[in-house]
């Protein structure tokens, strides 16, 4: 059994595949294991896919059928045999070092989760830096710590593997944006605690040809459409345990990125 499952969506990602896998293999940690769903990619991903996994057993192949991304990630959490549940966009990739700092932290607490910090190349998405291992149990300062109310993303979080299956965590399969925004703020009012990680060791690559970012006409629409949902959650858990002041300050700190 591994000590980390690592869930990969992968959907027309060729360009950026291999860098992704490569951060993988270069990691200082070794017991992990890669569950790369192939979620009908239309690119060259399933053979890049293919050719990574003959060379190394610890990438396990979901071919699939196009579902979208949250059923990508619900099938690698049925899959998941590690003690801890890390999401890993395929266009993103992390330093060497990522997953030894990540559980070091997770080993040293008792928190459900562990939160990282992040780089971006995508100048519409402020960085975050965390200085010091932190701990924190209840909602409202979590949710300060964090920043989860505006940057929600799964991949900033190691999940203890217990922790999701014990509370039957799915990702919302009506859902192709946002969310991330209801797992991770459900995650949140579960969790017994958050633990923060003060290395930025994720590089969030933004990608204009990702399903997400599609040209499509009515696909934007729908996208648009969700972007709204997860604004209005956002908003009523912000309301529901008290923290609209963080909300407004976020939003306020976003508008001068």
């Amino acid at each position: 059994m591994p000590v980390v499952s690592i869930i990969i969506p992968i959907y027309n990602v060729e360009k950026y595949l291999r860098r992704c896998l490569d951060s993988l293999i270069a990691q200082t940690f070794d017991d992990w294991q890669a569950i790369c769903v192939n979620d009908g990619s239309p690119d060259n991903s399933g053979e890049i896919l293919a050719e990574y996994a003959a060379r190394d057993a610890r990438f396990k192949i979901i071919t699939k059928k196009n579902a979208g991304v949250s059923a990508a990630r619900n099938d690698g959490i049925k899959n998941a045999d590690g003690k801890y549940i890390h999401f890993l966009d395929a266009d993103d990739w992390v330093d060497a070092d990522f997953y030894q700092h990540m559980l070091t932290v997770a080993g040293d607490t008792d928190a459900d989760m562990v939160c990282c910090g992040f780089v971006s190349n995508n100048k519409h998405c402020r960085p975050i830096v965390y200085k010091s291992v932190d701990v924190r149990y209840t909602i409202a300062d979590k949710l300060r710590t964090t920043w989860a109310l505006t940057d929600s993303y799964v991949w900033r979080y190691l999940f203890n593997a217990e922790f999701i299956k014990k509370n039957k965590m799915k990702f919302d399969t009506k859902l192709i944006a946002q969310e991330d925004t209801l797992f991770v703020l459900n995650a949140i009012e579960k969790a017994k605690a958050v633990a923060i990680v003060p290395y930025v060791n994720y590089h969030y690559m933004f990608n204009e040809n990702s399903a997400l970012n599609s040209r499509d006409a009515a696909h934007h629409a729908r996208v648009k459409m969700q972007y709204k949902i997860g604004k209005e959650y956002r908003r009523a858990f912000a309301k529901k345990h008290g923290v609209m002041r963080l909300w407004r300050l976020r939003k306020l700190m976003n508008l001068f990125k």
